[in-house]
């Protein structure tokens, strides 16, 4: 009896940093981002793309329709991955995760995505928003972005980290009078009546408040 207790109690030991492994709380839903959050996405995160549209309209004061698309790899899918997007619930119209269309949690500026849903590997996040204006800096003879430190998320969901740096495929459509620049090449402009589209190549990775 005695020669088996310490064996009993390595594979308890055992089943107890299993579970430790296994069931990892989630990270606190909260306002900002929390040097834990950054860290834990920081992490898991590599690879990190995205794909943003935004329909300027004329008028400043028009909403602005818009997606995006993140792309990435991720090693860990034992919790819950929030996306930072500092606005209103309204302007949050919907999702689809690698794939599916679904409902998700949009709390304390954060869209967050099931630790369910996730994938071991490549993901594809799609949103579907109204953009914010707070960085916009929206006026009837021009508008520029203006994002340093932490401020792009409150005009498009993002994890909105510098060291999570990204490369970024950039679509605008804008009335036709007008002219675009972004942060890497022009590809190509497709002329309308009303509206032109601007395709932007791939830009150089670099940190979401650029």
């Amino acid at each position: 009896m005695c020669s088996l207790r310490p064996v009993k109690r390595y594979l308890l030991a055992l089943a107890t940093l299993g579970l430790g492994a296994c069931d990892r709380p989630p990270l606190p839903v909260e306002p900002g981002v929390s040097a834990q959050l950054a860290q834990y996405r920081a992490s898991v995160i590599s690879e990190l793309h995205y794909r943003l549209r935004l329909a300027m309209p004329a008028d400043s004061a028009a909403e602005i329709p818009a997606s995006i698309v993140l792309e990435f790899m991720l090693a860990d899918t034992s919790r819950p991955l929030q996306v930072d997007f500092r606005e209103q619930p309204r302007r949050f119209l919907g999702a689809r995760i690698n794939g599916e269309p679904v409902e998700i949690e949009f709390n304390h500026e954060h869209l967050v995505v099931p630790d369910r849903l996730l994938r071991r590997g490549a993901n594809t996040f799609e949103f579907e928003f109204l953009a914010g204006s707070t960085s916009l800096n929206r006026n009837p003879d021009f508008m520029y972005t203006l994002f340093v430190p932490d401020r792009a998320r409150t005009a498009f969901p993002v994890f909105d980290q510098p060291d999570l740096k990204a490369t970024y495929d950039l679509t605008l459509d804008i009335p036709t009078a007008w002219t675009a620049l972004a942060n890497a090449p022009l590809e190509s402009v497709t002329a309308g009546t009303e509206k032109s589209r601007y395709q932007f190549a791939t830009s150089d990775l670099i940190s979401s408040y650029l």
